[in-house]
């Protein structure tokens, strides 16, 4: 009986064993270095060697080829320097080549400034070979450069040809010449106003912020027009906030700008929130007698007793409203109000003040 039973537990392990590697993200049917790759696998995107976002040196040379990843590739030529610049937006890439006998052994490939190299060489000629691997990157825009670092041993007429790139499936390729956005940031009662340059043809920016740098939480766009002052509002007082901007341009989003930081005001005695809250107007209220009050208030204020005016004028509300005289109380007092009567006004202006 124990022997049947052991049995069994045995097979169920094989099979959920047999289960767990097909269908295992990190399947141990995944392509590797040398290898043929015809088709990008699950979990990356390919871009062939056309793409605009690949800026190529003059010694580099197109070829249309039926066997290449997109029929075309771009020939490393012999002897010369041949150079590939690009970025990405992910956490891991892939080179797709092709490879045979009389190619390099040392091609030259920097991520963001650490320098590695891989082989072009193999026994028989092959299109479409995977090359070069790279995993496990931090999530974000990544300087990639290529280069010829040893000609071939014979001569041929390229030192290898480049054929595609594979990122992250969620991942893409940068517009390397993008304009660079210049981000600072101003902080003010659980706010924060954001400033850039604007780019040239974007459709809109994207705002991302979070409390602590490089990992940002949150996310909002922001119109092609609000460049030059793009209020981040409900932030918690004395709490420390990062930010990053990008530009959609071409339908592309642009490498993200420097990041900068703010923290909106909080610590040791608070403002009175009412007199600070948002961006400030005049109130002037012009009574029936012909006697003018002029009030100097944040525009929460100005929009709360606009909105008691208009809610009486339609029938409902109470009949008078106070405001807040703040710098202007005189005397050894905690406070003084102005208390408004609605019958007794007979206008009112709001002049708002420049941002």
């Amino acid at each position: 009986m124990n022997w049947i039973f052991s049995k069994k537990i045995g097979v169920i392990i094989g099979v959920f064993f047999f289960v767990s590697i097909i269908f295992s993200d990190s399947s141990v049917f995944a392509a590797k270095v040398g290898e043929r790759l015809d088709t990008p696998e699950p979990g990356w995107t390919r871009y062939d060697d056309r793409s605009p976002e690949l800026i190529y040196g003059n010694d580099m040379v197109k070829i249309d080829d039926a066997e290449d990843y997109d029929k075309t590739a771009l020939g490393a030529a012999h002897n010369k320097p041949s150079t590939i610049n690009f970025k990405f937006d992910g956490t891991k890439i892939r080179l797709i080549i092709n490879m045979s006998d009389s190619y390099t052994k040392k091609v030259g490939i920097s991520i963001d400034g650490k320098v590695e190299y891989f082989s072009a060489y193999r026994e028989s000629w092959s299109h479409q070979r995977l090359a070069y691997e790279k995993v496990g990157l931090e999530r974000g825009i990544h300087n990639v450069k290529i280069w010829t670092e040893v000609p071939s041993s014979n001569y041929v007429v390229y030192d290898y040809r480049f054929d595609a790139i594979d990122v992250d499936s969620d991942g893409k390729l940068i517009d390397y010449n993008a304009s660079e956005i210049n981000l600072s940031a101003e902080a003010g009662n659980s706010k924060v106003t954001l400033k850039w340059n604007q780019i040239k043809d974007s459709e809109n920016y994207t705002v991302k912020y979070g409390t602590e740098s490089g990992k940002y939480t949150e996310m909002v766009t922001a119109t092609k027009d609000a460049y030059g002052n793009f209020v981040i509002p409900g932030l918690t007082n004395g709490t420390k906030y990062h930010f990053v901007v990008s530009a959609k341009v071409n339908g592309a989003d642009s490498e993200y700008s420097n990041e900068t930081s703010a923290t909106p005001l909080g610590g040791g005695s608070q403002p009175d929130p009412e007199q600070t809250t948002g961006d400030r107007a005049i109130l002037v209220v012009t009574m029936t007698t012909g006697l003018e009050k002029e009030f100097d208030l944040s525009l929460k204020e100005v929009n709360d007793f606009i909105a008691w005016y208009e809610s009486k004028q339609a029938g409902s509300g109470s009949a008078s409203y106070a405001i807040n005289k703040h710098d202007n109380n005189k005397g050894p007092f905690s406070s003084r109000k102005d208390y408004m009567l609605y019958d007794r006004i007979l206008t009112f202006e709001v002049s708002e003040y420049f941002k």
